[in-house]
C-alpha cells in the first residue's frame, strides 16, 4: 500500500513540475513515445480486423457465384472500400447489382460485426 502511495505522489509531483524547462524535453519525449505506441497498436488492431473481415466474407462467398466472390474480395481489400460499401449499400440501402435480398443482408451483418474494430 505504501508503494502505491509513493507512486501516486511521484506522478503528482511530475505532473506539477513537468512544465519546468529542465523536465519539459523529457515530458515531450514521453508523450511522443506514448503517442507512437498507441498509434501502432490501433493500426495493428485495424489490420487484424480487416483480415478477419476478409476471411469471413471469403467464407460466406463460397456459397455465391464467381462475380460475387470477386466483388467481396475487392470490397475487403482495404478499410476505405469496406466503409464505403457499408455506407452506400448497408446504411443508405442503395441497390447493388450483384447482391440483393438475403446476400446483401448477410454481407452487411458481417461488415457490421467487424466495423467497430476498423
Amino acid at each position: 500500500m505504501k508503494k502505491l502511495l509513493w507512486v501516486i505522489v511521484a506522478v503528482l509531483l511530475l505532473a506539477t513540475f513537468s512544465d519546468h524547462p529542465v523536465l519539459l524535453p523529457y515530458k515531450q519525449q514521453l508523450y511522443a513515445k506514448f503517442n507512437d505506441t498507441t498509434h501502432n497498436a490501433a493500426q495493428a488492431k485495424a489490420e487484424k480486423a480487416l483480415q478477419t473481415l476478409a476471411n469471413k466474407l471469403q467464407e460466406f462467398g463460397q456459397t455465391l457465384g464467381k462475380g460475387q466472390q470477386a466483388e467481396l474480395q475487392k470490397v475487403s481489400s482495404n478499410k476505405a472500400a469496406v466503409l464505403e460499401f457499408q455506407k452506400t449499400y448497408c446504411v443508405e440501402r442503395q441497390f447493388h447489382p450483384l447482391f440483393y435480398g438475403e446476400p446483401i443482408a448477410q454481407v452487411c451483418n458481417i461488415i457490421q460485426s467487424a466495423s467497430g474494430d476498423l
